[in-house]
């Protein structure tokens, strides 16, 4: 695992359903997921190439 932890806690959950369907929730957790993927391969690339 990466990172201090990989798990949502309750109340942000809680919170996002209130404002959010499950479906946009999913997205959200992807769209963050693919964000967090293009900046560790930006800072591997990065770190290859000697910058």
């Amino acid at each position: 695992m990466c990172g201090p932890t990989s798990e949502l806690s309750a109340e942000l959950i809680a919170e996002l359903r209130y404002h959010y369907e499950e479906a946009e929730i999913a997205e959200l957790v992807l769209v963050c997921g693919q964000a967090n993927l293009n900046n560790r391969v930006g800072n591997a690339a990065k770190q290859l190439l000697g910058e």
